[in-house]
């Protein structure tokens, strides 16, 4: 049977471009993915390493979720523990969040330029797009009107942004965020994943019940590659988001990596000191250069 004559792929799916097989480059900086520039740490590492030592490998994790780090999550936030999802980064729990919410024709707001995950999974789930500019006349500042106006007028499902965005590193005040979500007919969904870098806590929003903020252990705690992100919420939304995401969404050494850094919080608290003083001498720097502008 021809593959043409076989067709049950989405459509979403099939007008995504394909995956290719490809590799980073070693030799060549990595600057766009954002990356940490210094590793977990060695000792850290060490500890993580004696605790696998003692688990049995052989065995599924002892619970179809993270709870220890669930619990450990809740408690560094002040929340409940029915507030937190986690899973194997926020990458995933963005196409998580879409699939719970989402039908062909939805609508899903976000301002542009942002974070293109956002765009790749709304249209994986064939929903429509509405994309509201960011300009560099305006700072980049956050177009409250403008996004709750779209997301009202297309009764959108989703209003997706990027706090700090990523790529114009712009910081939205709380203020605004409130007023947008209150504005929402749907879904706030705020990827924090660069929160750690301006103290930013956005948790006061999750009193409106239709927010939902994202976090990742990928840039503050260095461990990019061992693919942990979680979801703050409400109780009654974290309850239908674990219904799509998988069984064990975490191998044991992530969970046991991720406890290990909570525990250790402030060693990367220094590390990120010392990110945030390059940053401010980087632009500082630039900003000596002819004809360049530096945005916050």
């Amino acid at each position: 049977m021809q593959q043409d004559e076989f067709d049950v792929i989405r459509s979403g799916v099939k007008a995504a471009s394909p995956i290719g097989r490809s590799l980073v480059n070693e030799a060549l900086h990595r600057l766009q993915w954002n990356e940490s520039p210094e590793d977990f740490p060695a000792d850290l590492k060490e500890e993580v390493l004696q605790r696998l030592a003692v688990l049995p490998w052989s065995r599924y994790p002892v619970g179809g979720r993270p709870w220890l780090l669930i619990d450990a999550l809740a408690a560094h936030f002040k929340l409940a523990p029915e507030q937190v999802v986690v899973s194997e980064g926020s990458a995933d729990l963005i196409k998580a969040i879409m699939a719970a919410t989402l039908r062909p024709g939805d609508v899903v707001v976000m301002p542009a330029p942002t974070f293109l995950l956002y765009r790749q999974n709304a249209r994986l789930h064939e929903a429509a797009l509405v994309e509201i500019p960011l300009t560099a006349e305006n700072g980049y500042a956050l177009p409250v009107t403008e996004l709750a106006a779209a997301a009202q007028e297309s009764q959108a499902r989703l209003v997706v942004l990027c706090a700090p965005n990523n790529p114009t590193g712009t910081v939205y005040a709380e203020s605004d965020l409130r007023r947008l979500a209150q504005a929402t007919p749907g879904l706030l969904v705020i990827d924090e994943a660069y929160a750690e870098f301006c103290d930013q806590d956005l948790t006061g929003l999750l009193e409106l019940g239709n927010v939902i903020l994202l976090r990742t252990f990928s840039k503050f705690y260095a461990m990019a590659g061992v693919r942990v992100g979680y979801a703050l919420t409400s109780p009654a939304l974290a309850a239908e988001l674990q219904k799509v995401i998988t069984v064990f969404p975490l191998s044991t050494f992530s969970e046991v990596a991720a406890l290990v850094a909570l525990k250790h919080r402030d060693r990367f608290l220094a590390i990120r000191d010392r990110v945030v003083d390059e940053r401010e001498r980087l632009a500082a720097a630039l900003a000596a250069l002819p004809g360049v502008r530096i945005f916050p």
